[in-house]
């Protein structure tokens, strides 16, 4: 039995496939033949969280047999890699002669030429896979355009980093909950979406690839509790929103923007980059000062036998004049966040927010202009160390004013002697 995948196929058959959780030494596949349609469908998955593909095989299928049994997780997760882009997935399914089914195919290096044989034993097709297969059918769903789904991506997406991320209809606002905080914002007038739904980055991104490897135009959904449902003619994937009940009591919270500086995230973390990797100590000890006023920012490390501190390029600094502050973070967490995600690094916003609790954030925002940060770590008020840190940076100062005052003297100098034209190089 020879059934053939079209190559067109292969990506729909990897989204299916990354459902294998190889992790468990129990994770096999289910593959069910029909040949009057002549079709595959492949499920995949462990309850409650399964999902299922079916494939039209091409008519250079042969020896097809109305059969059902199931195939090692770890064997079909590498099944497509096993074939070149321009190659059909031909699969040779084969009795023995103990009456069991196995899969062979040889693989051909690209770069050697040199053939591989992969065989792998199957079994009986899984009972929970039957079932789900059976109760797929019957599950009540709410039936949305391809093109609708596809909007509420990208709306979902546009927030990302999240948790939880509700699109209320009714209310026509995205609820977003990152760190366990939520915020509200407004969606554009222009959408008009004909369900609410809440979504997971895990939940978005099988959605997105559904949307991609479908071939219809509708998407229907179904919510069980804490379990998603998106089914189209040709498979269906079970998504977990676990802890859905929980985000949905919650409301934003009333916070208070202690201070608000945008600064050099590139130069932020290179500093603090250095430092961790440089310095053991430093590395271990993983504490950092993040000072402020209304002027200016830096980054002090005092971690003995260590006293560094170094101020960091701002555009905009807020908060109470004249007013210094000092802040102990740590440099991981920071580190964590990456810049690429940043739509301007050269110059990130960052905020020392407060919560009703007392708790106080830094909240780093990819742009200037969001009311909720990309990312938020712990921060506390460390004044104990203020006055070291003032010392330190005043002498910085001194140190600069000198160095611009020698170079002054240099040009007045080299002008007297005709040397100097008003150019800086010299």
């Amino acid at each position: 039995m020879k059934p053939t995948i079209p190559k067109e196929k292969k990506q729909r058959l990897k989204n299916t496939t990354k459902n294998i959780d190889t992790r468990y030494s129990d994770s096999p596949a289910s593959v069910f033949i029909d040949k009057i349609e002549p079709s595959l469908i492949l499920v995949t998955g462990q309850k409650p969280l399964f999902a299922h593909c079916k494939f039209i095989l091409d008519k250079r299928s042969t020896n097809l047999k109305d059969k059902q049994f199931s195939i090692d997780g770890s064997y079909i997760k590498q099944l497509p890699d096993y074939f070149a882009s321009e190659q059909d997935i031909e699969l040779n399914f084969q009795d023995s002669s103990a009456g069991s089914t196995f899969i062979e195919l040889i693989q051909i290096d690209p770069k050697s030429d040199e053939a591989t044989l992969r065989r792998c034993e199957c079994s009986n097709a899984i009972k929970e896979h039957i079932t789900y297969l059976e109760n797929n059918n019957k599950l009540p769903t709410t039936t949305v355009s391809k093109t609708d789904i596809e909007r509420m991506i990208y709306e979902s997406t546009e927030h990302m980093p999240f948790e939880f991320c509700e699109i209320n209809q009714e209310q026509q606002l995205i609820r977003i909950q990152r760190d366990g905080k939520v915020e509200d914002k407004h969606l554009p007038n222009d959408i008009k979406l004909p369900i609410s739904m809440v979504m997971t980055p895990e939940t978005t991104q099988q959605l997105t690839d559904l949307c991609d490897n479908t071939d219809g135009d509708e998407i229907e959904i179904a919510q069980q509790g804490d379990l998603l449902t998106f089914k189209t003619d040709d498979g269906a994937v079970t998504c977990s929103v676990a802890g859905i009940n929980e985000f949905r009591a919650k409301s934003p919270e009333k916070t208070q923007t202690l201070r608000h500086v945008e600064l050099s995230f590139y130069e932020f973390k290179a500093e603090l980059g250095h430092c961790v990797k440089e310095y053991n100590v430093i590395k271990q000890a993983n504490n950092a000062l993040l000072y402020l006023d209304d002027k200016k920012a830096a980054i002090a490390v005092l971690t003995q036998p260590y006293e560094f501190v170094r101020p960091i390029s701002t555009s905009k600094v807020s908060g109470k004049k004249n007013k210094y502050s000092l802040y102990r973070f740590s440099p991981k967490d920071l580190l964590d966040i990456k810049i690429k995600d940043l739509n301007g690094a050269n110059s990130t916003r960052l905020d020392i927010i407060k919560y009703p609790n007392g708790e106080l954030k830094l909240g780093v925002y990819s742009s200037s202009k969001d009311k909720l940060p990309y990312r938020s770590i712990p921060i506390e008020n460390d004044e104990s160390q203020l006055s070291k840190v003032l010392i330190m940076l005043e002498s910085l100062e001194k140190i600069e004013v000198t160095s611009q005052h020698k170079k002054q003297e240099v040009q007045e100098d080299l002008f007297a002697s005709g040397m100097y034209d008003g150019d800086d190089e010299y």
